[in-house]
């Protein structure tokens, strides 16, 4: 009887110990995935009279990581190609209008702090954290009254991310749609005929990872 009241409570200590491992496993383990969604541009002009923003809608898509915290904290690495359509028009000359192209592609490299809330089903979060915005090409901006008259291209930028979102566990994947807007911090200009321009945009963003 002894013998069967010990190996119970070792098989009991065994279990609750593989319990408690598979546990912080299930915390610690890595994911990964892939992104896809919209964004829409949002450019500040400063200095620059004359000059007014030309903002639309893009789209990106992008490889993601995550790694639990704790239940309540993650992180979240994202590395994502944007193309986005947006410039500063401006007359420099008082004849024809002369459009300075916003990063019409770029990559955003971020690093984002997610922090749960306490939700069963759907698992929502808040976001946080920098990006940097990489430039990559410039396009010409075409139309009967705008003219391209050069290509002085864009300065990288450093920005911050602000968002939210919610994780729901799929059969073989976690579907997170996101929302998040990002502020960039520099002047992202290279044109001499223009003073300041901020590149801001909002994105949303369905990803997936398991």
């Amino acid at each position: 009887m002894k013998k069967a009241v010990m190996v119970f409570a070792i098989l009991s200590a065994t279990g609750q110990i593989a319990a408690q491992t598979n546990e912080t496993l299930e915390l610690t383990k890595l994911k990964f995935g892939f992104n896809i969604g919209l964004n829409y541009s949002n450019v500040i002009t400063q200095g620059s009279p004359s000059a007014r923003s030309k903002n639309g809608a893009g789209f990106r898509l992008g490889l993601i990581m995550s790694e639990d915290i704790n239940e309540r904290f993650a992180l979240s690495p994202k590395a994502e190609l944007s193309f986005n359509d947006c410039s500063v028009v401006y007359n420099p000359s008082g004849n024809l209008d002369v459009a300075y192209d916003v990063y019409p592609v770029n990559v955003d490299l971020m690093t984002h702090v997610l922090y749960r809330l306490k939700n069963k089903k759907y698992k929502c979060y808040f976001l946080a954290g920098p990006n940097v915005k990489i430039p990559l090409m410039t396009e010409e901006v075409g139309g009967v009254q705008i003219v391209n008259a050069n290509k002085p291209g864009n300065n990288p930028d450093v920005a911050i991310d602000l968002g939210f979102g919610f994780e729901k566990n799929m059969k073989y994947f976690i579907l997170a749609p996101e929302l998040r807007y990002s502020f960039g911090l520099l002047n992202v200009n290279k044109d001499p005929s223009l003073d300041h321009v901020y590149f801001h945009n909002i994105t949303f963003v369905i990803n997936f990872k398991g």
